[in-house]
């Protein structure tokens, strides 16, 4: 198979790019955040698609046109502002990665235990049974990115089919809803317009930054992909209709069944699930098959973006900016070996510090908000760019793609506030806050000094090279 000159091996096409975009997008799992917001989220996921999605999707499609280069968002936040910029936006990204799939033992278990019902009580409250889950997750993450996407690419067609295995079981509950009459049907389909209160630009945040974000990930391996500068750009055509569809109606499936202050926002879908198809038999059997399919989709999720996330380090190891081992590949495989395992030890070891103090339930929300908030940050260097980078360059935004872009920077810029609000039930609201802002504060000052280290690397590796030359 064809490689590039870095070594790495394009094993992408668009057929493989489609199914990874519906898996790095939709965890239904988000449709138990809007659903906390009962007959107005309809309403808020127009509002959220109106002014992210759709702004994201059109600055995806120009920038990977632009510079179909491996590396993503890191190229395109470096090429348009500056080499500290883009390392930011790549950190970031990173951080939001790792925190976001730590929690995947306490998401797991929680939803086994959902659907189990009481003889699945004991999985919400074990540890050893959490903890077990998570590292058998992450040596799967391991074993399969660093044989390569040829390899862990499949897992992105069976996270396609799992997905969309839980979604139609979310639709049939649905109809179902339609045909008996559900009484909290119709406002499951309310055009009502939300209050403006703190509760709710927490959800709205939640839901455009948390949900529907992602059409940017798969251009990180670009240089992995046969056709970067056309099937990234197709694939989110493609991709986007479909993606907003299954996040819509499975929230509304959701509280078709379960009421917005009963919603387990850890496990939302297996609730619903088994709320939905009853305690006999054949409900149960149903039950326990959406609950894993949903479970194993976000399994799936994680394969792909360990290995994502393993190429900015890589790329940045290109530039100088973190020392060389980073960007070794593997002797057979021509992957970032080392850096798959980096990643892949962090997003145990946070996995395992973030169940210190917490349920299951807080476990996933503190998880789930500290890692949006750094993709908040990614998201603002990436509209920056849009609105004011790339004045030396050829390639300028439009003034429709310029007003989204300004709408979507300021969707972001909320975000990045309410992340520090909880939408369920928390022991401290307070302490809740507080390890998000540690959190958040701590990986933000780690990367800015990884960069500052990595200048110097530079500056010394120069200066002795100048001086033998001399």
């Amino acid at each position: 198979m064809e490689t590039t000159t870095h070594g790495l091996t394009k094993a992408l096409r668009l057929r493989d790019l489609v199914p990874m975009q519906v898996v790095l997008i939709v965890w239904l799992g988000w449709a138990g955040f809007a659903a906390k917001q009962g007959s107005t989220q309809l309403v808020l996921w127009l509002l959220a698609i109106a002014l992210f999605y759709l702004p994201l999707a059109a600055v995806v499609m120009k920038l990977s046109r632009a510079i179909p280069v491996e590396g993503g968002v890191y190229q395109w936040v470096k090429g348009g502002f500056s080499p500290f910029a883009g390392y930011m936006a790549a950190w970031n990204f990173t951080i939001y990665s790792i925190t976001a799939f730590a929690v995947i033992g306490s998401l797991l278990a929680d939803g086994f235990g959902r659907a189990l019902g009481s003889s699945g009580a004991w999985m919400l409250a074990s540890r050893p049974f959490t903890f077990g889950i998570t590292a058998a997750a992450c040596f799967a993450s391991y074993f399969f990115n660093v044989r390569g996407l040829r390899f862990a690419k499949w897992w992105t067609n069976v996270g396609m089919v799992l997905t969309t295995g839980a979604f139609a079981a979310l639709l049939y509950l649905l109809a179902k809803a339609f045909v008996v009459g559900a009484p909290h049907l119709r406002s499951s389909f309310s055009f009502a317009w939300p209050a403006f209160s703190v509760a709710t630009l927490a959800v709205f945040a939640k839901m455009a930054i948390g949900a529907l974000s992602g059409f940017e990930d798969s251009a990180i391996f670009a240089e992995e992909c046969r056709k970067p500068e056309n099937d990234v750009a197709r694939s989110v055509m493609i991709a986007a209709p479909l993606i907003a569809l299954m996040y819509i109606l499975s929230t509304s499936a959701v509280l078709a069944y379960v009421t917005p202050g009963n919603v387990d926002v850890s496990a939302a879908v297996p609730q619903a699930l088994r709320a939905g198809f009853g305690v006999s038999t054949a409900g149960r059997a149903l039950a326990i098959a959406g609950a894993c399919a949903f479970n194993f989709a976000f399994a799936a999720a994680m394969v792909i973006y360990v290995g994502m996330v393993s190429r900015l380090p890589m790329v940045a190891g290109w530039d100088g900016l973190l020392p060389p081992w980073w960007s070794e590949l593997h002797p057979k495989y021509r992957t970032p070996s080392k850096a798959i395992v980096a990643v892949t030890i962090s997003v145990f070891v946070l996995g395992v510090l973030s169940l210190l103090g917490a349920d299951n339930q807080e476990a996933v929300q503190v998880g789930a908000s500290a890692g949006v908030a750094s993709l908040c940050v990614s998201y603002l260097l990436l509209f920056g760019v849009a609105l004011f980078g790339f004045r030396s360059r050829e390639w300028r935004p439009g003034p429709g793609m310029r007003f989204g872009a300004a709408c979507a920077l300021a969707v972001v810029s909320i975000s990045l506030i309410f992340q520090f609000v909880p939408v369920g039930a928390v022991a401290s609201r307070a302490m809740y806050a507080l390890k998000i802002v540690v959190v958040f504060g701590v990986t933000n000052a780690a990367g800015a000094f990884l960069y500052w280290r990595g200048t110097k690397r530079m500056e010394g590796a120069l200066a002795a090279t100048q001086s033998v030359s001399q």
